[in-house]
């Protein structure tokens, strides 16, 4: 039986619309979609289907896509340690003291004992090796599950050093061109409808306050920023382009990237979906638990997110803007991804395919 699509876009819409009302974000798109097609889509505010969204963290889906396809192809191993797969961190003796039993597997699973965030943009940099030493050597050990930016900002040099060119480029040809994702680019031109993301970086101003640290170039806090990315590191110090944020895409891009996974039968891909041992909620990239019925998914600051289930054959993707607004807005979104994830799943869980 044919799922009720004209039912499951009026509930989405509603949704959308109900959030933006109550001051969760100013624009958002929405796209529910199944294995084969999509069933849903909703646009809302000044947002259109095509506009390019700041997907934050999200970043770290393509990342963990790029380096599973390495781990297939035996250029690099998930057990490998991080200063094996990137011999420029050998250099430095505290380095490889400091990151010893540190392997792809556990940065990927967020197991990785580095510390959740640092602004490296605030340091006098002399080189990424020196600082992410003098960064580890400032923090302490985290232990457990402890999300972390660091451990995808490392992935990301793993992916350049492997692949011996930048990582934007890496983003384009390795999986953006082959999986035919469209709409998918670090430093997108400025002539793309982009949606604004933010009014300057008052959140990571406070982190930086917090920890009595400081740095004088922040943007303006009551400039709006479009087109580059509201992360901090990876605007003031890798120049837009790195492995744990500055990606922007419109939402058919994820549902492509979304339906790729949950198409395949690589047994690797497959066990990244599912949470790993020792790593509470996280799989290998992604991330798993109650926010993600029966499936797995992520989330990105800026107030994006993505959410599949390859056994109940239906996904969402949802991009917001949640972060411009003049003044700091209080509220997450992951009450809206929720409601979204639920909605979505209902309806279209009934009729899952076999």
């Amino acid at each position: 039986m044919p799922i009720d699509q004209t039912r499951l876009r009026r509930e989405i819409e509603d949704i959308a619309e109900r959030y933006r009302a109550a001051g969760y974000f100013p624009s958002a798109c929405v796209r529910v979609f199944s294995r084969s097609e999509t069933l849903a889509a909703a646009c809302v505010g000044d947002a259109r289907e095509d506009s390019l969204f700041d997907a934050a963290s999200l970043t770290k889906i393509a990342t963990t896509l790029q380096i599973l396809r390495l781990v297939n192809g035996g250029s690099l191993a998930l057990d490998e340690e991080i200063c094996d797969a990137l011999p420029a961190l050998r250099k430095d003796a505290f380095l490889c003291g400091r990151l010893k039993g540190v392997t792809l597997r556990r940065m990927l699973t967020h197991t990785s004992s580095l510390p959740a965030w640092y602004p490296f943009y605030a340091l006098e940099s002399r080189g990424f090796a020196a600082d992410l030493a003098f960064v580890l050597s400032h923090t302490e050990e985290t232990h457990g599950t402890v999300y972390s930016d660091l451990n995808f900002i490392l992935l990301g040099k793993v992916l350049e050093w492997i692949q011996k060119k930048p990582l934007a480029q890496c983003l384009r040809e390795d999986l953006v061109q082959p999986l035919h994702l469209g709409n998918m680019t670090y430093l997108p031109e400025k002539s793309l409808p982009i949606v604004p993301s933010c009014y300057g970086n008052p959140i990571e101003e406070a982190m930086c306050r917090e920890r009595n640290i400081s740095f004088s170039s922040f943007r303006p806090a009551g400039r709006p920023v479009r087109g580059e990315v509201n992360d901090g590191n990876a605007h003031y110090y890798f120049g837009g382009v790195s492995g744990h944020a500055g990606i922007f895409a419109d939402a058919a891009a994820w549902e492509r990237l979304c339906r790729f996974c949950m198409n395949s039968k690589d047994p690797l891909l497959l066990e990244a979906q599912k949470e790993q041992p020792g790593a509470d909620g996280r799989g290998l990239g992604f991330q798993t638990g109650m926010s993600y019925p029966h499936g797995c998914g992520h989330t990105g600051f800026t107030g994006t997110g993505i959410y599949f289930s390859a056994k109940y054959n239906v996904g969402v993707v949802s991009l917001t803007n949640r972060l411009f607004y003049p003044q700091e807005n209080p509220n997450a979104t992951w009450e809206f991804r929720r409601a979204l994830h639920e909605a979505a799943f209902a309806l279209a869980g009934e009729y899952a395919e076999s």
